[in-house]
């Protein structure tokens, strides 16, 4: 397996992967809206964009690696493609999963596990994730986190009495808004919010609770209410919502943990990124506009909303070329 993961030259060629669609008991119309997807598609709730979680791979699409996963990617050119640091520490798990989510109804509250609990269960990861809104009904919210200090003990009874929902911090939504959900933090994404979401590579949910809805068969979904009682970060925050300031023509940090960073990528006229001292692959997941993208290796792509794409940790710079008076948006992530 290669494992040079400096800057150095060779023309390897930016990634597209072909996405899952996943119908969904709370799913909505903007993926299939803003992918342009046709034929009968109901209910996507979410469109699974670059994954490397067992059993949901998305396969590269296109070019001589056409068909292959990035497991099998990571096999064939180690550190030339996720960066030194992250062969070392993954090994051939990628370590972040992409999506869109199209909420038409609220999903479950629910938490995920962090990395020593996921470990405990077997499983190489925790949950840490962040949703950055795109579009929103004019009465979307959502709920990141407890109102008020909490604790096992007031969960366990709230649960009994029917009251955990007033003890949660519930938030409204508006486009470019952006939530950080650390593994621990109770959270449920609201109906009428289309986001991006970028997490660890781990699909560990722990269902608290949902809204007493039945499948097409009349059955409840299974919750998990003891599991996510060890889960739980019952501590308040003073505010759930990220503060940031866009500046379209550069990069703004949106997340900065060490399970991976977020940028804001906003350009009305053309722009250049360097990656030049990253040790990482690069994603951008578009949701506004198109531009022609050029790699430092002069090779070329098409990048519309909707659509996303894995630059290998060999290219050392981005240049963004907009197309058309829309301008380009996109969200931007790497693993230091």
């Amino acid at each position: 397996m290669p494992d040079d993961g400096r800057k150095q030259k060779g023309n390897m060629k930016p990634l597209r992967f072909k996405e899952l669609l996943l119908p969904t008991i709370w799913g909505g119309e903007d993926i299939v809206e803003l992918k342009g997807l046709q034929g009968r598609m109901e209910d996507i709730g979410e469109s699974w964009e670059i994954s490397g979680v067992a059993g949901k791979e998305t396969p590269v699409t296109g070019g001589e690696d056409d068909g292959l996963t990035l497991a099998e990617l990571i096999e064939r050119y180690g550190a030339s493609l996720v960066g030194r640091r992250n062969l070392e520490r993954y090994g051939t798990t990628f370590p972040l999963l992409v999506k869109f989510i199209s909420a038409a109804n609220p999903l479950s509250v629910q938490v995920h596990p962090d990395d020593a609990m996921a470990r405990r269960m077997g499983h190489p990861y925790g949950k840490t994730e962040m949703w950055y809104i795109v579009k929103t009904a004019p009465w979307a919210s959502l709920c990141s986190g407890f109102k008020h200090d909490f604790s096992a003990e007031a969960y366990t009874d709230s649960l009994a009495e029917g009251t955990l929902t007033s003890h949660l911090a519930y938030h409204d939504t508006h486009p470019g808004d952006c939530f950080f959900i650390p593994a621990g933090r109770i959270h449920s994404i609201g109906a009428g919010n289309f986001l991006v979401e970028i997490q660890q590579s781990s699909n560990d949910t722990f269902r608290v609770y949902d809204f007493d809805r039945v499948d097409d068969l009349g059955n409840k979904r299974e919750l998990h209410v003891e599991q996510a009682r060890k889960a739980l970060n019952y501590k308040a925050e003073p505010n759930y919502r990220t503060q940031y300031e866009p500046h379209p023509g550069q990069p703004v940090v949106l997340v900065n943990c060490p399970e991976f960073t977020v940028r804001l990528l906003q350009s009305a006229g053309e722009m250049t990124v360097d990656y030049a001292g990253i040790d990482s692959f690069v994603i951008y997941v578009a949701y506004e506009g198109k531009a022609m993208l050029t790699d430092s290796e002069g090779n070329e792509l098409m990048l519309e909303a909707g659509q996303s794409v894995l630059f290998p940790a060999v290219n050392a710079a981005v240049r963004i070329e907009p197309v058309g008076n829309a301008g380009f948006s996109c969200l931007e992530t790497f693993v230091k």
